[in-house]
């Protein structure tokens, strides 16, 4: 790449692809984006005084000086990453990837560097912590000049460690090239975002991107208990630690009790043996303390402080988040929105349901229509009564998302559909008896519903107080 020679000595004070928040000195990066093309905003940013653009394609009748590049979105982390590299380059990094437990593991890995001492950021689903402040997350992974600006901050407020959430489309669309990180974690694998992978090779090679990204004497942390990650240990052959229920696993589980108020686990690890106590239910919480007790050890953590920050964690928003609501019954949100997490979910409560396990849940509008009828069949075949209903319709009709979960389903008789999801909620409610436990899945730590176009305000924990304390009375 060649500078115009007015470029050359030129000082650029920020780098960003939106044209509405470039400054005077401002480098802007033209990207097509999946609802807006940046090339068309050109003339905005030459008024605001940006020094020039990165483009796929000169403007000649734009006096912008431009930087051709054959693909912009790539070229921008790059250029960011240059940008704020020394700052990036202190911090530790730990990148989560996989179809579920990331939310969760990263939580855990987090708590893992504040029992040593080291404070750590998070960026991930649902909220990025930079310094002292919380800001609810837009993406799981934001693109990179949101996220190397956040890596600085957090090397600016003194925090000397980040957990990233790292997830396909990310990994796909360049978000965090140049990243170098201290330990990646791959959790498992199930079908999920088949609207934006053309097929599940596709997605995994996404995820596995990840590990060529891996600092020298840094550790891939991988789990073994489903078939993508023994793949992933053969492509990668060493520098790695492994968990799961596998005998194989370097980081195994001897044995586990659980009850509705936590779980106590004994680990076989390299260290020797660790025992844990938990508040989070679910053997797929197990496999997360694993992979986060894995990180610890890869990242030479003593075992007392791995114990101490595991044990720290007392819930996770909107992962199987408890609420009790009337006669000795049980609600518990769940961010279960895969054929897999569902699955899982109700798995783990079924083991802990004295009389009957209600299931509340929807599928999200515009996103993998595929995942429906097998998630209408899991649930007929988990819970004992099922309520259909919205769960983020976006710009489809609820009827007709609701029309396919249905296609996966047989026995009708122990279902109903209500759209409205707060009614359907109530409704659930209304049927809890003595022993039961009704799950409300899918949505999880969102505090919105999307629905044509806008976001209302909807909270799955809200509903379920208020119907619960209306029962009440």
């Amino acid at each position: 790449m060649s500078l115009p020679n007015d470029l050359r000595s030129a000082l650029v004070t920020q780098v960003h692809y939106d044209s509405r928040r470039i400054k005077p000195g401002g480098l802007f990066i033209a990207i097509k984006g999946f609802k807006t093309d940046g090339h068309q905003y050109l003339n905005e940013v030459k008024k605001a005084g940006a020094v020039a653009a990165v483009v796929e394609k000169l403007h000649n009748e734009i006096t912008l000086p431009q930087i051709v590049m054959a693909n912009s979105r790539q070229a921008m982390a790059k250029i960011v990453y240059n940008f704020y590299k020394p700052e990036i380059e202190r911090l530790s990094l730990v990148g989560i990837t996989g179809t579920n437990g990331k939310t969760t593991t990263a939580f855990l890995c987090r708590s893992l560097f504040e029992a040593v001492h080291k404070p750590a950021g998070l960026i991930g689903t649902i909220f990025y912590h930079i310094g002292n402040q919380k800001t609810e997350a837009w993406n799981t992974t934001p693109e990179a000049p949101d996220l190397y600006e956040m890596l600085f901050k957090m090397d600016q407020q003194g925090q000397k460690a980040c957990v990233l959430e790292v997830s396909s489309h990310a990994l796909a669309l360049h978000r965090v090239d140049g990243l170098q990180f201290d330990a990646a974690v791959f959790t498992n694998f199930s079908r999920d975002h088949m609207d934006f992978h053309k097929d599940e090779e596709e997605y995994f090679q996404a995820k596995a991107k990840l590990f060529s990204m891996i600092k020298r004497g840094g550790r891939a942390v991988i789990g073994l208990d489903d078939d993508y990650g023994k793949r992933l240990v053969n492509i990668l052959k060493s520098g790695m630690l492994t968990f799961g229920f596998s005998r194989e696993a370097q980081v195994r589980v001897l044995e586990w009790k659980m009850n509705l108020t936590g779980m106590k686990i004994n680990l076989q690890t390299p260290v020797g043996e660790i025992p844990i106590s938990t508040p989070l239910i679910g053997a797929f919480n197990v496999q997360n303390i694993m992979a986060a007790v894995a990180v610890g050890l890869g990242l030479d953590m003593p075992a007392k402080n791995i114990i101490e920050g595991i044990e720290a964690v007392k819930y996770i928003p909107g992962r199987l988040q408890s609420v009790p609501v009337k006669n000795n019954a049980l609600a518990v949100v769940d961010y279960s929105h895969t054929p897999d997490s569902l699955q899982k979910a109700l798995q783990t409560l079924r083991q802990l349901t004295q009389n009957r396990l209600i299931v509340v849940f929807g599928c999200g509008g515009d996103r993998d229509k595929g995942k429906r009828p097998l998630m209408g069949k899991i649930a007929e075949d988990y819970a004992d009564y099922v309520i259909i209903t919205s769960d983020n319709p976006r710009s489809e009709d609820p009827q007709m998302i609701i029309a396919d979960i249905l296609k996966g389903m047989e026995h009708k008789n122990k279902s109903e559909t209500i759209s409205d999801r707060a009614t359907a909620i109530q409704k659930a409610i209304s049927l809890a008896q003595q022993g039961d436990v009704i799950l409300v899945a899918g949505k999880g730590h969102e505090t919105y519903q999307e629905i044509k176009g806008q976001k209302h305000h909807f909270d799955d924990i809200q509903v379920i107080k208020e119907a619960a304390l209306y029962e009440l009375n």
